[in-house]
């Protein structure tokens, strides 16, 4: 069981890479919610690739964790602010940015931790420009349909993942407890990858005649 989840979860380090190339082949003629959608991919691929390297090496990457989800936050809110065309999410950022950067300066020691409020402030952020989108989808058809729905069911449900990180780490659940939230993360990540790749394969994969 545990030879297949590593393989598993090397698989979707190599997935990310792979999908991250696929969009970055249709990337100059595309639009700018496509571009700023790529970047994302392409900063989740070279994460992975941390995280492969710092498993490889047996050292810590917690810290890799904060790169993670603070910078998807950054690169997902403005791939949503290009799909709503709204200017209140560069409001909402610089407000979560803020309060960010004065959290690591008064506590610099969360860097090594779980920062459970960073985590649960920007997903749950991301959990509501994917509402709002569907909502604004029902008025007219809009692109990245997949995409917005592999998010929602993604960052919904790591809500209750990372967020409960700290309580994992601290309290005497037993390895096989751990071992399956990891793998309700892997296959909700692996729904996420696929829909991912689906958006890419009906939309903008290059048709021949």
């Amino acid at each position: 069981m545990l030879e297949i989840l590593y393989y598993f979860r090397c698989y979707l380090q190599i997935a990310s890479i792979v999908i991250a190339i696929i969009y970055l082949t249709r990337f100059v003629k595309q639009s700018n919610e496509y571009k700023l959608f790529t970047l994302y991919l392409i900063y989740i691929a070279i994460i992975q690739v941390l995280l492969y390297y710092h498993a490889s090496v047996k050292i810590s990457s917690i810290y890799l964790f904060h790169f993670y989800f603070i910078g998807q936050f950054i690169l997902l809110s403005f791939f949503y602010k290009e799909l709503l065309k709204t200017a209140f999410i560069d409001w909402i950022l610089l407000l979560v940015l803020l309060y960010l950067s004065i959290y690591y300066v008064i506590n610099p020691q969360i860097f090594y931790e779980y920062h459970i409020s960073g985590v649960l402030i920007t997903q749950i952020l991301l959990v509501f420009y994917s509402l709002y989108y569907f909502y604004k989808s029902l008025s007219s058809k809009r692109g990245f349909v997949y995409v917005n729905t592999g998010a929602l069911i993604y960052f919904l449900t790591s809500v209750l993942f990372f967020a409960s990180g700290n309580i994992i780490l601290d309290f005497e659940f037993s390895l096989e407890f751990k071992k399956y939230v990891g793998i309700i993360n892997d296959i909700l990540y692996f729904i996420f990858q696929l829909l991912i790749f689906i958006e890419w394969y009906r939309n903008y994969r290059l048709k021949t005649a």
